[in-house]
């Protein structure tokens, strides 16, 4: 009995568990059935014989152990399946001979001579990878072999079949009819350049099932059988090996400078500034009225402009008038250093003389003023 996917209008093929990733790779046989109970068949899915190559350097010459249980369903007398990914060349081939999938024991679909010899179906796909290629090739072929469906042979394209129950096996169906669809793939038929190619063939069986009273039951899929998918990929960007992780390197931290100041400007001072006193080298004398000096004794510490200190007022000490003392000049230096000559040191002996008749005519005209207020008082 044919025994997944219940879809009424078309069906998927059922998908072998291959790596997008691979080089290479090819699966024997599909079956895909749909859930139709109008003539007693289950829903199914299944692959048989695999191969792929995900790594170049890699062969796989097949693996036809049966997880799905596809031999319960399918009988093959001879099967291939194989791949390889050299660098010179990657590719996948599939060939069996005498397929037959069976329904209630009947023939659903069969593959093989029409009398049932022996002969041979075959699928093939390549290509050369850079830097030679790419370049590819594609093809399936059934040499010497025919295509039945319930024993009736069906070529490429679509081919219609007048039945009964009784070619199904089942009395509750009356006339009905199957449409069968065979449809060959091949990418690119023809050497070509690509980076890949792949090929299969496809038998689509579909109907419209009525029974024995002529009323419809079912219309839809029925069953599809994709057989000897084949896949070669050589394209640059396509699988890669998982890279070795690399430790990520610590950023260099990158150099900004040192940050330009802004210039402000200077502040403008407001009023008058307090200048700041210079050093005058040699201090400011202040002349005494001392008669036993030679020369100006120094007083007080230098200042920025030279200001002379006036002499005291000598107090009298005879008759006669007391002459003024001598001042002397002063300079307009502000920078210090020498006093301007003032004659002072010459004059010395003179003024002590001068001194003395000032002092003795002050007292004279002092003691006249006396005598004359006596009189007065008189």
């Amino acid at each position: 009995m044919l025994g997944v996917v219940a879809v009424s209008a078309g069906l998927a093929p059922a998908r072998a568990a291959v790596p997008v990733s691979a080089l290479a790779s090819s699966v024997l046989v599909q079956l895909t059935n749909t859930q139709v109970d109008a003539i007693g068949l289950t829903a199914y899915a299944g692959s048989y014989g695999t191969a792929v190559s995900t790594s170049v350097g890699q062969d796989d010459p097949g693996d036809f152990s049966d997880p799905d249980g596809m031999l319960s369903r399918i009988s093959i007398a001879t099967q291939n399946a194989r791949t390889s990914a050299q660098t010179s060349k990657y590719y996948a081939q599939a060939n069996l001979t005498a397929l037959q999938v069976d329904f209630n024991s009947k023939a659903l679909v069969r593959l093989g001579e029409a009398a049932g010899s022996v002969s041979s179906f075959d699928s093939y796909a390549e290509c050369v990878p850079p830097p030679v290629g790419p370049y590819a090739l594609a093809y399936n072929r059934s040499a010497g072999s025919v295509i039945t469906v319930l024993g009736r042979q069906v070529r490429i394209g679509t081919t219609k079949l007048d039945i009964t129950g009784a070619d199904l096996g089942v009395p509750t169906i009356g006339t009905s009819t199957l449409t069968v669809v065979v449809a060959p793939h091949e990418n690119p038929a023809a050497q070509n350049r690509q980076s890949s190619a792949d090929a299969w063939l496809d038998i689509d069986v579909s109907g419209t099932l009525n029974d024995t009273s002529g009323t419809q039951v079912y219309q839809g899929a029925i069953t599809r059988l994709r057989l000897g998918e084949v896949h070669a990929n050589c394209a640059e960007n396509g699988p890669t090996p998982t890279p070795t992780p690399t430790p990520t390197p610590t950023p260099t931290p990158t150099d900004t400078g040192t940050p330009t100041p802004t210039d402000t400007g200077t502040p403008t001072p407001t009023g008058t500034p307090t200048p700041t006193p210079t050093d005058t080298g040699t201090p400011t004398p202040t002349p005494t009225n001392s008669t036993n000096s030679g020369s100006p004794t120094p007083t007080g510490s230098p200042t920025g402009t030279v200001t002379p200190t006036p002499p005291p007022t000598p107090t009298p000490t005879g008759s006669g008038t007391t002459a003024p003392p001598v001042t002397p000049t002063p300079t307009d230096s502000e920078g210090g250093g020498d006093l301007a000559h003032t004659g002072a040191d010459g004059l010395t002996p003179v003024l002590a003389v001068l001194g003395a008749a000032l002092a003795a005519a002050g007292a004279g005209v002092l003691r006249i003023g006396r005598r004359t207020g006596r009189a007065r008082h008189r």
